[in-house]
């Protein structure tokens, strides 16, 4: 039998892992373009600090690592609700970041750097999501599920 000192928060775990996947992710490239070059193509990719989604999905992926772990830590009910409520907004914030990034492809790659390209040419460029976007956004998930558990009246560690 598990006591209450040694319980596991997995709501707490579920956000922190969340919260780092997210973290992670922004790292990654979130947004790709490619354009047509002599005979094959290029395709560059743009990383998630690049967009403004990018950098507020980094900044909610630490708090909500942060506020998680603070979560699992702390034994006083007061500051537990608190950080649930803290780790709530950040995963909201994350899990929100990351779906204003797919909304914002073709923003954050308005202005492509087009290598080899004569000056005044016109080229079709094509635009797309790329992993990093993914995996932030699977971890706003874990987040937000984390998030909810933490939510439910009744303890949530077993």
């Amino acid at each position: 039998m598990v006591d209450g000192a040694t319980a596991v928060n997995y709501a707490g775990v579920a956000v922190a892992v969340g919260g780092l996947l997210g973290l992670a992710g922004v790292y990654l490239n979130w947004f790709t373009y490619s354009y047509p070059l002599s005979g094959g193509s290029v395709s560059v990719a743009v990383g998630g600090f690049e967009d403004w989604t990018g950098q507020v999905a980094f900044i909610a992926g630490i708090a909500a690592f942060a506020f998680a772990l603070a979560n699992m830590i702390l034994a006083d009910p007061q500051i537990r609700r608190l950080t649930a409520a803290l780790m709530s907004v950040a995963a909201v914030l994350l899990l929100g970041a990351c779906i204003a990034g797919f909304f914002r492809v073709d923003a954050a790659t308005a202005d492509p750097v087009l290598l080899g390209v004569d000056p005044g040419a016109s080229v079709s460029v094509v635009s797309g999501v790329s992993g990093g976007l993914l995996v932030s956004a699977v971890g706003g998930i874990f987040a937000v599920a984390g998030a909810v558990l933490s939510r439910r009246p009744g303890d949530v560690s077993s």
